[in-house]
C-alpha cells in the first residue's frame, strides 16, 4: 500500500470499529456497512449535494468492485436485490474489507474534486457515528 492511502485506510478503520461500537452489534458485518453508508449518504450529502453523493458512490463502487467483487453482495448498495443463496456469514471477512475499501476509494475520488486532506476529514466527520455539530433533517430550536 502506497504511502498516500494510509492514512485513508486508518480513517476508514477507525470509522469501521467506531460504527461497529456504535451499532452494539460488532459481528454483525451487514448490518454495520450498512449504519457507516446511511450515515455518510446522511451528512456528506449535506455537503456534495444528492447529486454530488451519488455520483460519488457509484464511481467508488464500480472502482471498487473490480477489486473487491464480493462488495456485490452488499444489500443496496448497487440498487439490485442481492442473491439469497450467498453465504452471508463465509462472506463476511471479504466484504468488511470491501466496504473499507470502498471508504477509501471514496475519499480518493472525493480528493480528486476537493484535496486528499479535505476529502479525509469530511468522510471521517460524516462518517462517525453521533458526530456533534453535523447539520441534520431535523430542526433543531434553540429557543426553549
Amino acid at each position: 500500500m502506497s504511502d498516500h492511502r494510509r492514512p485513508m485506510r486508518v480513517v476508514a478503520l477507525r470509522l469501521w470499529d467506531a460504527t461497529a461500537h456504535h451499532t452494539g452489534t460488532p459481528d454483525d458485518v451487514l448490518a454495520i456497512c450498512e449504519a457507516l453508508l446511511a450515515q455518510l449518504d446522511a451528512r456528506l450529502r449535506r455537503w456534495i449535494g444528492a447529486e454530488g453523493y451519488g455520483s460519488l458512490l457509484s464511481r467508488s463502487v464500480a472502482e471498487t468492485l473490480a477489486t473487491h467483487p464480493v462488495l456485490a453482495t452488499i444489500p443496496n448498495l448497487l440498487n439490485d436485490e442481492t442473491d439469497p443463496s450467498v453465504d452471508v456469514t463465509a462472506e463476511s471477512l471479504a466484504q468488511r474489507e470491501a466496504c473499507i475499501a470502498l471508504l477509501v476509494t471514496m475519499m480518493r475520488q472525493l480528493g480528486r474534486i476537493v484535496g486528499e486532506s479535505m476529502a479525509i476529514r469530511l468522510i471521517e466527520q460524516s462518517g462517525t457515528p453521533g458526530a456533534r455539530g453535523v447539520a441534520g433533517p431535523k430542526h433543531n430550536d434553540l429557543s426553549s
